[in-house]
C-alpha cells in the first residue's frame, strides 16, 4: 500500500498537479478571517487530502463553504501534506506548528478533515483525546480492505477488538488504531458526540464511512450528493453544519 501510494505521488508530482511538501519545513497556514464578529474566538482547522494543500483547498472554495453556514469562524488552511505522513511525524509536527499557536488564539478548536486528511483528524485525536470541541470527517480513508474485512467479520467496530493499545504510532499500526478512536465513540457518548461523519453517497469510500458510522449516534452521520471531490464536501460543510450547530457542540 506504502509503495503505491508512493509510486502514484511521484507520478502525479511529475505532471505538476500534485502536492507532496516537505517534512523538513514548518506546516504552513492559509487563515480565512470569520466574516462576522464573534465574541468568543473560534476555528476550523482543515487537513487536505491526499496530494492537495492549503491552496488547493483554498481554491475549491472550502472556507467560504464552511462560513456561509458558520459566518463567525476563523477558517485554518493546513499544509499537512503527504510529506509528513510518509515521515511519520504528522502528528507532533501539527501540535508543535498548527495547534499550540492555535490553542494560545482561539478558545474553541474544530479539527476537519477530508481522504487522507481525515485519518490525520482520527490520529491527532488518537494522541491529543478531547483536546478539540469537535471532529469533522469527510470521507475519511480508514485503512487497507483486509482491515476493513476484519472489522466487518467481527460484527462491526462496536465488537471488533483492536487489540493492545501501542506505545507509538508506526506505519505498522495506524491503520489499526483509526479504528481504536473510532470504536472509542461507540462506548463513549461525549466523545461520541464531538464526532461527525459525512461522505458522498457516489464517494469510493462510502462502504469503509458505513462501516465506520456505526460507532456513531445516527444524526451524526451524513450521507449527501456526490463524490471523493472538494466540490461535494464543500456542498457538504454548507449543508450539514447549520444541523451540527444546531445540536449545541460548537
Amino acid at each position: 500500500m506504502a509503495r503505491s501510494i508512493i509510486a502514484i505521488a511521484l507520478a502525479a508530482a511529475l505532471s505538476g498537479c500534485f502536492t507532496i511538501g516537505d517534512a523538513d519545513e514548518p506546516i504552513t497556514t492559509i487563515t480565512v478571517p470569520a466574516p462576522a464578529p464573534n465574541d468568543t474566538p473560534e476555528a476550523v482547522i482543515v487537513l487536505p487530502g491526499f496530494g492537495d494543500s492549503a491552496s488547493r483547498m483554498q481554491d475549491r472554495g472550502f472556507a467560504e463553504a464552511v462560513q456561509r453556514a458558520w459566518p463567525q469562524v476563523d477558517v485554518v488552511l493546513t499544509n499537512t501534506t503527504f510529506a509528513y505522513y510518509n515521515r511519520g511525524v504528522l502528528v507532533p509536527r501539527l501540535e508543535q506548528d498548527v495547534m499550540a499557536p492555535a490553542l494560545k488564539r482561539y478558545k474553541k478548536l474544530w479539527l476537519a478533515g477530508a481522504s487522507m486528511g481525515g485519518s490525520g483528524t482520527l490520529l491527532y485525536e488518537h494522541e491529543h483525546e478531547g483536546q478539540m470541541q469537535g471532529l469533522l470527517l469527510f470521507a475519511p480513508f480508514l485503512g487497507d480492505k483486509d482491515l476493513l474485512e476484519e472489522v466487518r467479520a467481527a460484527g462491526g467496530v462496536t465488537k471488533w477488538d483492536p487489540g493492545p493499545r501501542p506505545d507509538a504510532l508506526s506505519a505498522d499500526n495506524w491503520q489499526r488504531e483509526l479504528w481504536r478512536v473510532l470504536k472509542a465513540r461507540a462506548g463513549n457518548p461525549v466523545l461520541a458526540k464531538r464526532t461527525w461523519l459525512i461522505c458522498g453517497k457516489e464517494d469510493k469510500l462510502l462502504a469503509a464511512s458505513r462501516l465506520a458510522s456505526e460507532a456513531l449516534p445516527a444524526s451524526q452521520y451524513f450521507e449527501v450528493e456526490g463524490g471523493h471531490k472538494w466540490e461535494a464536501w464543500s456542498k457538504a460543510a454548507e449543508a450539514t453544519l447549520p444541523r451540527i450547530r444546531a445540536s449545541g457542540t460548537p
